[in-house]
């Protein structure tokens, strides 16, 4: 049968999607990219936020409309969360919250007569997934899944359960594999900088063990945390290793971290920032920011964006906050008016805009590495080892080469280059 895969939300949805369908090709169905081709579609929702559920019904809404005749597959943390609002949609036939490499067996045996939801408990052991089929240009490994934290305003804990992780020699052999095809590995999960083993095994042992790995490495995400002199280290003495840090930061200022639950004060994660950049000089430097967090006050928002500027990210995902029931954040705040929170992220992004722009304005001039991706036009895409998105001229590359190029000028929010 033809299936068509839609992921939602994060890296982890793309890898555990990519895997299961491997294993639906190795039984004899196809991906296709066309839902009017498909006969089945696997919809891996998100439940980060309020708009990222909604977002997931509208999807299964879509596909369906689209063709009338699919059958549809819900999975994942929409779906754990509440699964009653997809059963009830056309075209549904079954729904599975974390439990999706159920979907194969289900698949195996499946008569298109609607089953309802298929429960699951979430698992306290790492669960392993086929590795996926490669991607030429770039693969994500997933190395570890749930959290320990339970930020008060995120469900994530809850939905996809304690942290676990995959054993060591099973993640090096996969970025084994993926460095014979693959030109990037991206070293994924829900919590990174937690990846420890059953056998006390940590992310410090991970990164030991790539230092030779003949492919570009990047983590997704890392928290402040783990950023030390010897993992730093450990990463500087790694050959292929990536100058990007994603390192969320959520908000700048010390009351609403503690609202938050997070752990750090804004000293300290400012601290970390002076150090990752005493080893890396001005890499990238990419951050998350809530806006408008039930407890913060118009105070706690400057000095938010003061703890921005002196951070100096080089780009900011800022996102407003979202009331998620059954997190601790909403049993004793309200969210605040829309106004208010509208008007500060308005703030945030131009804050945003100023500092990517001054970023890419030091690399004009430079000589980076660029992976190339797409076509976009008369361009080729891809991004330098410090993440900045640059703008080829597609006569000068292929797809899928690692060249080294000279940064221009700045085009909107990427760069235009020439290959040397």
């Amino acid at each position: 049968m033809n299936i068509y895969i839609k992921k939602m939300g994060c890296k982890v949805n793309e890898y555990e999607a990519s895997s299961i369908m491997t294993e639906l090709e190795g039984l004899g169905h196809k991906e296709v990219l066309s839902v009017q081709q498909a006969d089945i579609a696997i919809v891996f929702t998100c439940a980060v936020t309020n708009e990222a559920e909604s977002k997931s019904r509208q999807m299964v809404s879509k596909i369906y409309k689209t063709n009338p005749s699919i059958k549809i597959i819900v999975c994942g943390c929409s779906s754990q969360n509440s699964a009653e609002p997809f059963i009830k949609k056309a075209g549904v036939v079954a729904v599975f919250g974390m439990n999706k490499r159920d979907i194969i067996n289900y698949i195996k045996n499946i008569d298109f007569v609607q089953t309802g939801v298929n429960s699951c408990c979430i698992s306290d052991t790492y669960d392993n997934y086929v590795i996926p089929c490669m991607n030429k240009t770039r693969h994500f490994v997933k190395v570890q899944d749930g959290c320990n934290s339970f930020c008060s305003y995120c469900l994530i804990p809850y939905l996809r359960g304690r942290s676990r992780s995959r054993n060591l020699d099973e993640v090096l052999q996969e970025i084994q594999i993926a460095s014979q095809t693959s030109k990037e590995v991206v070293i994924t999960g829900i919590d990174v900088s937690d990846y420890k083993t059953n056998d006390g095994k940590t992310l410090f042992d991970l990164v030991k063990a790539l230092k030779d790995i003949n492919v570009r490495l990047r983590f997704s995400s890392l928290e402040c945390g783990i950023i030390n002199e010897e993992f730093l280290t450990a990463l500087k003495e790694c050959k292929n290793f990536c100058p990007h840090f994603h390192l969320p930061l959520q908000s700048g200022a010390n009351n609403t971290l503690k609202a938050m639950n997070r752990h750090y004060t804004k000293e300290v994660f400012l601290e970390k920032v002076n150090l990752i950049r005493n080893y890396f000089g001005d890499c990238g430097l990419t951050t998350d920011v809530i806006v408008g967090f039930p407890t913060e006050t118009q105070e706690d928002f400057e000095e938010t964006l003061d703890t921005i500027k002196k951070a100096n990210f080089s780009d900011i995902h800022a996102f407003a906050y979202s009331s998620r029931k059954g997190t601790a954040i909403t049993k004793i705040a309200k969210p605040l008016p829309s106004q208010a929170v509208n008007q500060r992220q308005q703030q945030l992004l131009e804050l945003k805009h100023t500092l990517h722009n001054n970023f890419l304005s030091r690399h004009i001039g430079a000589v980076a590495e660029m992976l190339t991706e797409n076509i976009k036009g008369e361009f080729i895409t891809g991004y330098t080892k410090e993440y900045i998105k640059v703008l080829l001229p597609k006569s000068q590359a292929q797809p899928s080469e690692i060249i080294k190029v000279q940064l221009l000028d700045i085009a909107g929010a990427d760069m235009l280059a020439k290959r040397i």
